[in-house]
């Protein structure tokens, strides 16, 4: 329900207007932004639209940036009926304080509006000249013009959103005066060409990661009508993504309006396949098991050419300086040992030792190797052969539109072996985006004789392929042991910059911006920004927040989440339905 914030006897006298446009030596007016004083009892909130008649048949709308209270000694005094006068901003001039009808003795309170677009009034084809106002106009508002709250075709024009191709809703502008509008985002800006991926960062509780699942389950409603799309969610915090195949039981009545206005499903993903690590005698390892899911383990011959994502942390250890066994193991595979034996399996390679001199440069490179090869052989997630479970790696190759996999890393006790998981299957999505592994077998096409005309491979990977990693300054730290990016880290780092040119979207969190690598930031189109301290906001992380945006940030509730998108002039908020899964946003 809208809320009027008039009291009924003003509104007769001050229609639907919320304040005034107003300038001093204090408070100016440019073109990039005005301020105006609020009327009585009207309620102004930070991030509100709205809207000042301009010259020429078009409106300027704005967005509220800052609310102060001030002085009527300042200049500025109005009556109850919406009037301004202006008086000497000198202290002795206190009749700025005295009047019949004189509104807030106390002062006025007055809002800063940031300038975000100017555009044609509606139903208006000529201006005042007589002529076609098809140039931009981007004069300053008057002084003393009356401000309404914008309204939903005025934000949509402010947010640039009639020019977007392909939009996907990306959440609802929430007005203090009880309007809602669900805004979309367009898709040139979520997988290229303009921008790719997306970033969210919050302390815990704000439903950061919430925001960027019902995100997911909106770009996925919307690419799944053409075929397009498949998922690979990282379930990285208990059991937090592993139901999302299972609807919520009920659903709020704030939540409903919200799916109804955003104009998206309400049910949960179907065709999920969970991956949970292999555990001892072959049962998985998860705080929660689904009813369809499969085990992974790894094979040495999965993974021996890319030991690196294993040993990351290791790899470029001056005591040590792994990478020659990892590089010499890569080379020349299959190892065989001086009786040529070929050596295939985990146990096979702890027991090997017979590298060259130049490779073993010292024994101790060699103890350290043979040590953690042995630390891991005890795992169960590494195993000599597979018997029940799978290796995510020929799962990825064949994932096809539609298909939503989730792969569980939260049991898995050691963040390398986290490690590994993720950046194996970064490694073997761009394997699949290679030359050889993007077609199918060849697809005849024949003619009414049953001949062969032409011969046509068939692409069978999705168009679109939306990743998603939780708490992802595990894997991409701000800073590492020995000043280089772990091969995971550079793993990952290739698919944000490649993700442009092939439509592979990249969807993270954390808590802090500034807990994880600066590369993420400076390849990631849109930033989404929940509840945040000043200490944390204060860091180069955000440089694209003004401050007083950073003030409103703090102050912000559960649940809301600021946008941050190179296509739209100032940093909006935004609110959202809880995802429909089961458990997911408690």
């Amino acid at each position: 329900m809208t809320t009027n914030w008039l009291a009924k006897n003003e509104k007769t006298e001050l229609g639907n207007y919320i304040g005034r446009t107003i300038e001093s030596e204090k408070f100016h007016i440019t073109m990039d932004e005005f301020w105006f004083s609020i009327f009585p009892n009207v309620i102004v909130g930070p991030f509100d639209f709205v809207c000042v008649d301009n010259i020429y048949n078009t409106r300027t709308i704005g967005i509220v940036k800052e609310l102060r209270t001030v002085s009527n000694i300042l200049g500025i005094k109005q009556n109850l009926n919406g009037e301004t006068s202006y008086t000497s901003d000198h202290p002795d001039s206190r009749n700025a304080l005295i009047g019949k009808r004189a509104f807030q003795v106390h002062g006025t309170r007055i809002a800063r509006v940031a300038v975000m677009a100017n555009v044609q009034n509606k139903n208006e084809e000529q201006d005042d000249r007589g002529k076609n106002s098809n140039v931009i106009i981007r004069m300053p508002v008057g002084i003393n013009a009356s401000v309404a709250f914008a309204n939903n075709d005025e934000i949509l024009l402010a947010l640039g959103i009639p020019k977007m191709e392909d939009p996907v809703m990306a959440g609802v502008i929430e007005m203090t005066n009880g309007n809602k509008i669900a805004i979309p985002m367009a898709m040139s800006y979520l997988a290229g060409p303009d921008a790719a991926h997306i970033n969210a960062s919050g302390i815990s509780g704000n439903l950061k990661t919430s925001y960027l699942l019902f995100l997911l389950h909106s770009l996925y409603q919307k690419l799944i009508k053409k075929n397009e799309v498949a998922l690979i969610l990282f379930n990285t915090r208990e059991d937090d993504l592993l139901y999302i195949d299972e609807a919520q039981g009920t659903v709020t009545d704030r939540d409903k309006e919200l799916y109804n206005l955003l104009q998206i499903s309400s049910d949960p993903f179907s065709k999920v396949t969970y991956f949970l690590p292999r555990g001892i005698d072959g049962k998985p390892i998860s705080v929660h098991i689904p009813s369809n899911y499969q085990t992974y383990s790894y094979e040495l011959s999965d993974i021996y050419d890319r030991l690196d994502l294993l040993l990351s942390s290791e790899t470029y250890d001056p005591r040590y300086n792994l990478s020659a066994i990892i590089n010499y193991i890569y080379e020349s595979w299959p190892l065989k040992d001086k009786d040529g034996v070929a050596v295939t399996t985990w146990s096979d390679l702890v027991k090997y030792k017979d590298y060259p001199s130049e490779i073993i440069t010292h024994k101790s490179t060699y103890l350290h190797f043979s040590g953690l090869l042995q630390k891991y052989k005890r795992s169960s997630m590494f195993t000599d052969k597979r018997e029940t479970s799978t290796y995510i790696g020929n799962e990825i190759k064949k994932i096809r539109a539609g298909d939503v996999f989730v792969i569980d890393i939260a049991m898995i006790p050691t963040v390398e072996e986290q490690s590994l998981v993720i950046g194996d299957v970064m490694k073997n999505i761009d394997e699949l985006y290679s030359s050889r592994s993007n077609f199918e077998d060849v697809r005849h096409v024949y003619d009414a004789d049953g001949q062969i005309t032409r011969s046509v491979e068939q692409s069978r990977r999705p168009k679109y392929l939306l990743i998603f990693i939780d708490e992802i300054n595990r894997f991409l730290p701000q800073a590492y042991p020995m000043s280089r990016r772990t091969a995971v880290a550079e793993q990952i780092t290739k698919t944000l910059i490649a993700g442009k040119s092939r439509d592979t979207i990249l969807l993270s969190a954390q808590q802090f911006k500034s807990a994880v690598d600066p590369i993420l930031h400076d390849n990631t189109g849109i930033h989404m920004i929940a509840k945040l301290g000043m200490s944390e906001l204060s860091k180069s992380p955000y440089a694209m927040l003004d401050d007083i945006t950073k003030n409103n940030i703090v102050h912000m509730d559960k649940g809301e989440i600021v946008m941050i998108q190179p296509a739209i002039r100032h940093p909006v908020k935004v609110i959202f339905p809880r995802p429909p899964f089961k458990r997911l946003g408690r």
